[in-house]
């Protein structure tokens, strides 16, 4: 966990360096927008060209240095979902989060200080690159009854209810970077504790997340409608065991 750690902070640190400090010198063949660039575009233009490129390539001068490349947006090829949607693209709220709390194990930093303004505004600017336009996700059309999640084993049912979408847990191989770490939890809350955060997630919801106060309402809220009672008391045990 620790050379994890320390690989990303580098990465981090190198992104940094080149925003900082060097950037101005391999900016210097851009051609930036007029004043009257959208608001969207001075966001990306402030926070995001390093990296991402002019023209969200994923070309930007940081990127020879980062090691997986920053997302090409125009290609349009997303890798992370956090309400479900099906691929290739993602909703705004998914984009919220990515932005917000950044993606631990790869060089993008989390930005939690920007406005919501200036979050919706990049937003927009970054869906605009994409070849061939936006397509909007379409809603997830709930049936009558939800679906139930399969798995007997612990592990097996925290991976068939996407906990490794949003929570860091080495035994299970997952880097989530929206929901707090789940390491060790069984040493931080018992059973019960657990088991309540899964029927109620907004209970008692965690003081810190990767970038910063747990935010209310992430947390799916229909457990206990996809999880059998004996499932939900397996997982429960299973991650109160580790310790």
């Amino acid at each position: 966990m620790i050379p994890r750690i320390f690989s990303w902070l580098a990465g981090f640190a190198l992104v940094m360096i080149f925003l900082v400090v060097i950037s101005p010198d391999l900016f210097r063949g851009y051609v930036f927008s007029s004043d009257d660039r959208s608001n969207g575009q001075r966001v990306y233009e402030t926070y995001c060209i390093g990296c991402h490129g002019p023209d969200g390539l994923g070309n930007g001068p940081a990127s020879e240095f980062l090691n997986p490349l920053p997302r090409n947006f125009v290609d349009g090829d997303y890798k992370f979902f956090h309400f479900g949607e099906a691929p290739p693209l993602p909703s705004d709220e998914s984009l919220e989060i990515t932005i917000r709390n950044g993606l631990p194990g790869s060089s993008m930093p989390a930005f939690p200080l920007i406005t919501d303004q200036e979050l919706k505004d990049v937003i927009a600017y970054v869906k605009s690159f994409r070849a061939g336009g936006w397509v909007e996700p379409k809603p997830i059309q709930a049936g009558d009854q939800p679906i139930q999640l399969q798995g007997e084993t612990g592990e097996e049912l925290f991976v068939s209810a996407g906990c490794t979408g949003c929570h860091q847990f080495d035994p299970a191989g997952a880097a989530g970077g929206v929901g707090p770490s789940l390491n060790q939890v069984g040493s931080r809350l018992s059973v019960d504790e657990i088991h309540q955060s899964i029927v109620d997630p907004n209970a008692v919801v965690a003081e810190e997340c990767p970038a910063g106060p747990c935010p209310p309402g992430v947390m799916p809220q229909n457990y206990s409608d996809r999880l059998t009672e004996e499932q939900i008391n397996t997982l429960s045990t299973y991650l109160a065991e580790q310790k």
